[in-house]
């Protein structure tokens, strides 16, 4: 009995951490593919920039990736329900009101370093 409980401890022990590692590799895969231009960058630079790049009022700052990867953990969908809602001193779409669902992805994507442009 003993042996089988260290083994079933085992196999606990070793799907806890291949899940973990797989939820860090499933963040780095959100918003992968939303492409940022130009454009983007311009509505960046008019609106999040003023808090997402000295961090103002605890915003995750651009290239921070410990604090992007714990936004992350949410989850893509609560991320862009936050971001359109607004969330602790974030206004709803967070000054952007030009900007659409798309924009937002590849915005975060970028501060978060997760998309490939």
């Amino acid at each position: 009995m003993h042996t089988f409980l260290r083994s079933l401890s085992l196999i606990f022990l070793v799907s806890s951490c291949i899940s973990c590692s797989s939820s860090v590799e499933q963040t780095n895969l959100f918003f992968a593919n939303a492409v940022v231009d130009e454009e983007v960058m311009g509505k960046f630079a008019r609106s999040c920039a003023l808090c997402h790049v000295s961090g103002v009022a605890d915003a995750p700052i651009v290239g921070d990736i410990e604090e992007w990867r714990s936004r992350l953990g949410q989850g893509e969908a609560i991320i862009i329900r936050n971001v359109l809602e607004g969330i602790n001193s974030m206004p709803p779409l967070g000054y952007c009101m030009s900007c659409e669902v798309d924009d937002f992805r590849a915005m975060i994507g970028f501060m978060a370093g997760t998309n490939s442009q």
